[in-house]
Protein backbone atom coordinates (compact mmCIF):
# COMPACT_ATOMS: atom_id res chain seq x y z
CA UNK A 1 0.00 0.00 0.00
CA UNK A 2 2.86 2.39 0.80
CA UNK A 3 4.39 1.71 -2.65
CA UNK A 4 1.04 2.65 -4.26
CA UNK A 5 0.93 6.01 -2.44
CA UNK A 6 4.53 6.83 -3.39
CA UNK A 7 3.88 6.09 -7.07
CA UNK A 8 0.69 8.20 -7.12
CA UNK A 9 2.50 11.02 -5.33
CA UNK A 10 5.26 11.01 -7.99
CA UNK A 11 2.68 10.91 -10.78
CA UNK A 12 0.75 13.81 -9.26
CA UNK A 13 3.95 15.89 -8.88
CA UNK A 14 4.93 15.19 -12.48
CA UNK A 15 1.47 16.16 -13.73
CA UNK A 16 1.51 19.37 -11.67
CA UNK A 17 4.97 20.28 -13.03
CA UNK A 18 3.84 19.75 -16.64
CA UNK A 19 0.74 21.92 -16.12
CA UNK A 20 2.82 24.71 -14.56
CA UNK A 21 5.40 24.61 -17.36
CA UNK A 22 2.85 24.78 -20.16
CA UNK A 23 0.73 27.47 -18.54
CA UNK A 24 3.83 29.65 -18.05
CA UNK A 25 4.83 29.49 -21.71
CA UNK A 26 2.34 32.07 -22.98
CA UNK A 27 4.45 34.77 -24.58
CA UNK A 28 3.49 38.42 -24.55
CA UNK A 29 3.79 40.63 -27.65
CA UNK A 30 7.32 41.93 -28.09
CA UNK A 31 10.74 41.03 -29.38
CA UNK A 32 11.98 37.45 -29.59
CA UNK A 33 9.93 36.13 -32.50
CA UNK A 34 10.40 35.92 -36.26
CA UNK A 35 7.67 38.23 -37.57
CA UNK A 36 7.97 41.83 -38.73
CA UNK A 37 5.95 45.02 -39.13
CA UNK A 38 6.96 47.49 -41.82
CA UNK A 39 5.62 50.49 -43.62
CA UNK A 40 6.21 53.96 -45.04
CA UNK A 41 5.78 57.44 -43.62
CA UNK A 42 5.10 60.32 -46.01
CA UNK A 43 5.19 64.01 -45.22
CA UNK A 44 2.50 66.23 -46.77
CA UNK A 45 3.51 69.86 -47.07
CA UNK A 46 0.75 72.48 -46.73
CA UNK A 47 0.99 76.27 -46.58
CA UNK A 48 -1.69 76.31 -43.85
CA UNK A 49 -1.69 73.10 -41.81
CA UNK A 50 -5.43 73.19 -41.05
CA UNK A 51 -6.37 73.77 -44.69
CA UNK A 52 -5.99 70.76 -47.05
CA UNK A 53 -6.63 73.10 -50.03
CA UNK A 54 -3.17 74.62 -49.42
CA UNK A 55 -1.47 71.29 -50.23
CA UNK A 56 1.90 71.76 -51.96
CA UNK A 57 3.55 68.32 -52.31
CA UNK A 58 4.25 64.99 -50.61
CA UNK A 59 7.73 63.71 -49.84
CA UNK A 60 9.17 60.68 -48.01
CA UNK A 61 9.49 61.39 -44.27
CA UNK A 62 13.22 60.69 -44.06
CA UNK A 63 14.69 60.32 -40.57
CA UNK A 64 11.30 60.57 -38.80
CA UNK A 65 10.92 58.58 -35.57
CA UNK A 66 8.40 55.72 -35.67
CA UNK A 67 7.32 54.19 -32.35
CA UNK A 68 5.95 50.75 -31.45
CA UNK A 69 3.93 49.75 -28.40
CA UNK A 70 3.74 46.05 -27.48
CA UNK A 71 0.25 44.90 -26.51
CA UNK A 72 -1.42 47.02 -23.84
CA UNK A 73 1.75 48.71 -22.63
CA UNK A 74 1.45 52.41 -21.89
CA UNK A 75 4.83 53.70 -23.09
CA UNK A 76 6.57 53.05 -26.40
CA UNK A 77 8.67 49.88 -26.27
CA UNK A 78 10.95 50.76 -29.18
CA UNK A 79 11.48 53.35 -31.87
CA UNK A 80 13.30 53.48 -35.17
CA UNK A 81 14.13 56.15 -37.75
CA UNK A 82 12.77 56.02 -41.29
CA UNK A 83 15.31 55.65 -44.08
CA UNK A 84 15.65 58.20 -46.89
CA UNK A 85 12.54 56.73 -48.59
CA UNK A 86 10.42 57.04 -45.44
CA UNK A 87 10.51 53.27 -44.88
CA UNK A 88 10.76 51.54 -41.49
CA UNK A 89 10.67 47.97 -40.18
CA UNK A 90 10.37 46.43 -36.73
CA UNK A 91 11.77 42.90 -36.87
CA UNK A 92 11.94 39.80 -34.64
CA UNK A 93 8.46 40.26 -33.16
CA UNK A 94 6.26 37.65 -31.48
CA UNK A 95 2.54 37.12 -32.04
CA UNK A 96 0.27 39.73 -30.48
CA UNK A 97 -1.16 43.22 -30.83
CA UNK A 98 0.98 46.25 -31.62
CA UNK A 99 0.44 49.98 -32.07
CA UNK A 100 2.64 51.87 -34.55
CA UNK A 101 2.67 55.65 -34.36
CA UNK A 102 4.43 58.83 -35.48
CA UNK A 103 4.10 62.46 -34.52
CA UNK A 104 2.91 65.15 -36.91
CA UNK A 105 2.30 68.86 -36.71
CA UNK A 106 -1.30 69.47 -35.69
CA UNK A 107 -3.76 69.93 -38.58
CA UNK A 108 -6.91 70.42 -36.51
CA UNK A 109 -6.36 74.12 -35.87
CA UNK A 110 -7.46 73.64 -32.26
CA UNK A 111 -4.97 75.17 -29.79
CA UNK A 112 -3.14 72.38 -27.97
CA UNK A 113 -0.35 72.18 -25.43
CA UNK A 114 2.13 70.91 -28.03
CA UNK A 115 1.06 71.54 -31.65
CA UNK A 116 4.06 69.52 -32.94
CA UNK A 117 2.85 66.22 -31.49
CA UNK A 118 -0.41 65.16 -33.13
CA UNK A 119 -0.41 61.34 -33.10
CA UNK A 120 -0.87 59.39 -36.33
CA UNK A 121 -1.26 55.71 -35.41
CA UNK A 122 -2.21 52.31 -36.71
CA UNK A 123 -2.95 49.13 -34.74
CA UNK A 124 -2.00 45.69 -36.07
CA UNK A 125 -1.99 42.11 -34.85
CA UNK A 126 0.51 39.39 -35.66
CA UNK A 127 -1.47 36.15 -35.63
CA UNK A 128 1.03 33.68 -37.13
CA UNK A 129 4.72 32.90 -36.87
CA UNK A 130 6.96 34.36 -39.62
CA UNK A 131 4.27 36.88 -40.57
CA UNK A 132 5.13 40.14 -42.35
CA UNK A 133 2.61 42.90 -41.67
CA UNK A 134 2.58 45.93 -43.98
CA UNK A 135 1.07 48.99 -42.31
CA UNK A 136 -0.87 51.38 -44.58
CA UNK A 137 1.09 54.56 -45.33
CA UNK A 138 1.20 56.93 -42.38
CA UNK A 139 1.02 60.60 -43.46
CA UNK A 140 2.38 63.40 -41.33
CA UNK A 141 1.99 67.13 -42.04
CA UNK A 142 4.30 70.13 -42.11
CA UNK A 143 4.68 73.58 -43.60
CA UNK A 144 7.33 74.68 -46.13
Amino acid sequence: MEKFHRQNGVGFCTLALVVILFSGCTKEPGEGGNSSIRGVVNKEIRIVLANPATYQFTTPAADEDVYIVFGDNVSPDNDINCNYKGEYEFMNLRQGKYTIYVYSKDTTGIPQVDPDHMVIKHEVEITEKSQEIVVPTLTIYDTP
